[in-house]
């Protein structure tokens, strides 16, 4: 261990565009680096899209994995990424690495659980609650996923919900004409990559009922296996929803979108505590969501956004018309979740009691 700075070495699975993956990008700009030397380690090398973000403001990343992804050897090389590090913590995101970490790391793992323990494909479950006796400390991002995680063994156990930091001027210039809307166009956005449970068929059905001209949806968001993004395209336009509703793919600039938005969605079945919402609510964008995991303690309905049950297009159909069809009720929504988010989810506050954690670890 160094003698003056204990090193943290930051694991996780990937380094593409996702929430729990942003957090480890955009956070580290408040890592206190005076009292910590950090390293960032990831396993799938077609994943790298936050690599320069990191590199940038000199924080070391190194890939352990190969094109095979996470295997026992790459395993193998992250243990000795950590040992020649001579690193006194490991934090864990995700459970595929998490579980990796925990059966591997020859110093204390923190982990963070960023959804619900159920969400996740069964072996992945079972890999993750099987070692999770092994963390040194656990972190769940809202009350929901502490909640999904109350029955696993765990020896320390707090909520540090997830922050955002929005910068102060975005530039929308040519979002509009890139999409090619007229100036009576509204525009609704959505961004998420494209996963099981996370809504972009109920997006799509929800389109197809929305009982007015001038309205484009727009989602945003990369997919997990190639072929994903066709397959969603293809749905909609079986359901004669191409030209209401839009998939974009990967988009390095999806905050540009968002702060265009009259009104940011988000469909899904399943949640812990949503970076885009947040940062939607941050930007004062009125918010339409599906009442799952975390959301409602952000988007509290009626006073910073509309919620309505998941797997119910009808209900968010309605939902996003109500916002159209009343702009100064959204706009006092948006206002009111910028608030929120101001007061209570900012990134440098997230870091900050993230640092107490290990700290709390370090210190036995």
């Amino acid at each position: 261990m160094s003698s003056e700075r204990p090193t943290v070495v930051v694991a996780i699975k990937g380094l593409g565009i996702g929430g729990a993956e942003k957090l480890i990008a955009e956070g580290a700009r408040y890592w206190d680096r005076t009292r910590f030397d950090y390293r960032v380690a990831y396993a799938l090398p077609w994943k790298n899209q936050l690599v320069a973000t990191l590199e940038d403001i000199g924080i070391p990343v190194v890939c352990f994995g190969s094109k095979r992804g996470m295997t026992p050897a790459s395993v193998a090389r992250f243990r000795r990424i950590v040992r020649e590090a001579d690193a006194a913590l490991v934090h864990a995101h995700l459970p595929a690495m998490g579980a990796a970490a925990r059966l591997v790391s020859p110093v204390p793992v923190v982990y963070t659980e960023h959804n619900l323990a159920h969400s996740y494909r069964r072996p992945v479950q079972i890999a993750n609650r099987s070692t999770y006796s092994r963390n040194a400390a656990v972190m769940a991002v809202s009350d929901a996923v502490g909640e999904s995680i109350a029955s696993y063994p765990a020896r320390r156990r707090q909520v540090i919900p997830n922050g955002v930091a929005i910068p102060p001027d975005i530039d929308t210039t040519g979002v509009r004409s890139e999409l090619g809307l007229r100036d009576n166009d509204r525009l609704v956005v959505h961004v998420g990559n494209i996963r099981p449970l996370k809504g972009h068929r109920n997006l799509v059905a929800a389109a197809t009922l929305l009982d007015r001209d001038h309205v484009l949806i727009v989602s945003i968001g990369g997919e997990k296996t190639e072929g994903d993004l066709e397959e969603i395209r293809s749905f909609a336009a079986d359901r004669q929803a191409a030209e209401r509703i839009r998939f974009l793919g990967r988009r390095e600039d999806a905050i540009r979108f968002m702060a265009a938005a009259d009104i940011y969605v988000n469909p899904a079945d399943v949640e812990g505590l949503p970076v885009s919402i947040l940062e939607a609510l941050a930007l004062s964008r009125p918010v339409v969501a599906t009442a799952v995991g975390g959301v409602p303690s952000i988007v509290r309905d009626a006073e910073t956004g509309l919620l309505v049950p998941p797997g119910d297009p009808a209900a968010l159909a309605a939902a996003i018309e109500r916002l159209l069809d009343n702009p100064e009720y959204a706009e006092k929504l948006g206002q009111a979740g910028s608030e929120l988010v101001a007061a209570d989810y900012s990134l440098e506050a997230m870091v900050r009691a993230t640092e107490e954690v290990y700290a709390e670890v370090l210190d036995g």
